[in-house]
């Protein structure tokens, strides 16, 4: 399976889903590492141990707030974001990217 038809479990092609399989695919990319680093930082940030949790990448930036992970592209014309997804969604698609990495 190529990158960009990577699908994690609960994918249902909707805007919002698609946003974040271009984050995965432009930002993280084929890095397991990269994946488990904001698996990690959004851990901390949605336990309290840290109060932001934010970065930017090749095609989209993102932030931890209250409301989730808002993911916003850094070119203009992008109609899927911003977006905000809701963490659980983002840490099954985030471990999924991992172990499809690590194969």
């Amino acid at each position: 399976m190529s990158t960009e038809n990577f699908r994690w479990s609960s994918y249902d092609a909707s805007p919002a889903h698609q946003a974040l399989q271009g984050f995965l695919v432009l930002d993280v990319q084929h890095s397991a590492t990269q994946a488990e680093e904001l698996i990690t930082g959004i851990r901390r940030y949605t336990t309290g141990n840290i109060k932001e949790f934010s970065g930017c990448g090749n095609g989209y930036e993102f932030e931890c707030n209250a409301e989730g992970f808002l993911l916003d592209c850094l070119y203009p014309g992008d109609n899927l974001t911003p977006v905000t997804l809701p963490f659980p969604l983002v840490l099954t698609a985030l471990e999924e990217w991992a172990a499809y990495c690590r194969q």
